[in-house]
């Protein structure tokens, strides 16, 4: 019987989330610090959004991206202050990170994308008295509040469950 019950909430679940699947504006916080040159220890935070609607999962992609905010070293930076097109990777449906740089009086940074993972993706500098240095990076896609929903949902569907279960 338990079992029976299980397998009706994992599909109801299924069903639930079905729909939460589809392409949407994607949110991604990332942070590091840099390990290496003049700025060795300093970190850096940020955010941005894109839209992953145009996404095939198929081949390597580049999507743009429609908002950024980061913090480094003590000064802002947003998409108005980048030197290329910032873009977000992705290989067969694999996000690789962000690229962007930007390039201020003293500094000019490189945000850099995995090249077959997230996990090769760095940060690199170069100060204007030729310093330079590198950093790892860590990404986090921020929850949709459509997930949240969900993963409560569930939860509450197994207290359910499992308060019926104490009963009987």
């Amino acid at each position: 019987m338990m079992l029976k019950q299980t397998l009706i909430a994992a599909a109801l679940g299924l069903m639930i989330a079905a729909p939460a699947a589809q392409a949407a504006v994607k949110a991604y916080n990332f942070n590091g610090s840099f390990d290496s040159g003049h700025f060795n220890g300093e970190s850096f935070i940020g955010t941005f959004q894109f839209d992953d609607a145009p996404l095939t999962g198929i081949g390597e992609e580049w999507l743009s991206v429609d908002s950024l905010l980061m913090s480094l070293l003590g000064n802002p930076f947003s998409l108005a202050n980048a030197d290329a097109p910032t873009e977000v990777t992705f290989s067969n449906g694999q996000f690789l990170g962000l690229s962007y740089s930007a390039t201020t009086t003293n500094i000019g940074f490189s945000v850099l994308p995995g090249y077959a993972s997230l996990g090769e993706s760095f940060i690199a500098y170069d100060t204007n008295l030729g310093s330079s240095g590198a950093g790892d990076i860590i990404y986090a896609p921020v929850p949709e509040p459509s997930d949240w929903m969900l993963m409560l949902a569930g939860l509450g569907l197994v207290g359910c469950m499992a308060a019926r279960y104490r009963k009987a």
